[in-house]
């Protein structure tokens, strides 16, 4: 049970992510979360980095998702900008929207890796569905009232099992 919820790697943020390794170990598909991983909650639109990031992956050889919580106007705006397809009100940890993405693209879960802020949402969700769970810290302390929620219930889990330790981070 307790294994649902720790990442199979943990990074800074996303710009320190081994792209590389991902590379290394097959992966092609990135899915990222987009509130608190991308951009913090209260941004309407990517930075010029982020769209840089996206652009160097993609040039890369990766295919760039974003699968998120949020309502289609918000991810949709940043999908435009990013150049990427995108999944909103996925109901993430639920397999559903992480099958629908598997299927209407055609993917091997084997080449996927999930990148989220969240352990509840998008790492419980990629385990649960089989693919390679990415976790980054938050970027900002601003969240949604769910989210706030599921962040008290996130602290409570990393201080009675030691899934991770926060700033320790690893491949």
């Amino acid at each position: 049970m307790i294994n649902l919820y720790k990442p199979q790697m943990y990074y800074k943020d996303i710009y320190h992510i081994n792209y590389n390794l991902l590379k290394k170990k097959k992966i092609k598909y990135l899915i990222f979360d987009l509130d608190n991983t991308i951009a913090d909650c209260k941004t309407n639109k990517p930075s010029k980095e982020m769209i840089t990031l996206f652009k160097k992956l993609q040039k890369d050889g990766f295919t760039t998702y974003i699968m998120s919580n949020a309502f289609k106007k918000r991810v949709n705006t940043f999908a435009n900008y990013l150049n990427t397809k995108y999944y909103y009100l996925s109901l993430k940890p639920l397999k559903i929207t992480f099958k629908r993405l598997i299927n209407e693209n055609n993917l091997k879960i084997q080449e996927i890796a999930m990148i989220g802020d969240e352990i509840y949402t998008d790492i419980k969700g990629a385990n649960k569905i089989g693919i390679l769970s990415i976790l980054v810290d938050r970027l900002t302390k601003h969240d949604y009232f769910l989210t706030k929620i599921s962040r008290i219930r996130e602290n409570n889990l990393f201080k009675k099992t030691n899934i991770i330790k926060r700033g320790e981070y690893y491949e």
